[in-house]
């Protein structure tokens, strides 16, 4: 008597969002090939068809036993020696050795591309390309776990909170920020990102070293600073030597007029 197995067709990957992760079991020997999400849940699909592969596995090792000793094993895919009698008969005849079996059969690691044989990680939504290993689901540059559970897709990749907007460009760019913007957002004429209340004037104080805090909506640029209508006559007479005229701006001034842009993040998505 012989035992055969179908070869399951993978699905269409899904579309890239944010979304959250579960753990699943490899649903049958084929399985299918951002926005902040909840938590992993527990495992679903059950381990009816991986477990009913297994018994067939072990008991048509018993059955190899008896058979190598009469002659050797092949493996169709790799054409090597079965040695170690792990096999699986296959549809037209024919051998293929466990590794083989899993490499075509079970679904792979999108981080580390080999076969997953036991509880698999995927998006609760689907919206997460393919399954992971649970130890190769992490952030996709730092490498570590999402602690809360909770993960953001960028380019199909999962990324912590900090690195997905470093991703994105949505970084805050005041120097003592630097924390990712989730909503409202001003941009520079540089296109850097701040959040509103860090997009301020750059001019700095040389005798307390005290920063201008005033908040910039129309400012004034001159050689690559930022600054209010009151301080960028106080750069002009006292660091570039420029004659002020009655509007308060040098007569031959290199400064120009900027207006910062708003955009909400949130709705970029």
């Amino acid at each position: 008597m012989s035992l055969s197995k179908s070869i399951p067709r993978a699905s269409k990957p899904p579309i890239r969002s944010l979304t959250s992760p579960t753990q699943r079991e490899p649903s049958s020997p084929g399985g299918t090939i951002g926005r902040r999400g909840g938590t992993i849940s527990g495992a679903i699909g059950g381990g009816s068809s991986s477990e009913k592969s297994k018994t067939d596995r072990l008991s048509l090792e018993s059955s190899a036993s008896g058979l190598a000793k009469h002659r050797v094993l092949t493996c169709i895919r790799c054409t090597r020696d079965i040695e170690d009698r792990r096999w699986i008969r296959v549809e037209g005849g024919g051998m293929l050795c466990d590794k083989c079996w899993k490499n075509m059969y079970l679904p792979k690691c999108r981080r580390c591309d080999l076969p997953i044989e036991k509880q698999a990680v995927s998006s609760s939504d689907g919206q997460l390309k393919g399954k992971y290993h649970r130890d190769c689901f992490n952030c996709h540059t730092c490498q570590k776990p999402f602690p809360d559970k909770t993960f953001y897709v960028f380019d199909g990749k999962p990324f912590c909170d900090y690195h997905y907007h470093e991703a994105n460009n949505s970084l805050c760019a005041a120097p003592d920020c630097g924390r990712p913007i989730e909503g409202p957002c001003a941009v520079s004429h540089a296109g850097d990102r701040y959040h509103p209340e860090h997009l301020t004037c750059d001019y700095e104080d040389e005798g307390s070293g005290k920063r201008c805090d005033e908040r910039l909506v129309d400012y004034w640029e001159i050689e690559g600073r930022m600054l209010c209508d009151r301080h960028v006559r106080v750069v002009e007479q006292d660091l570039m030597g420029v004659g002020l005229d009655d509007s308060g701006i040098g007569t031959d001034s290199r400064a120009m007029k900027r207006k910062t842009r708003f955009i909400d993040i949130a709705g970029l998505r």
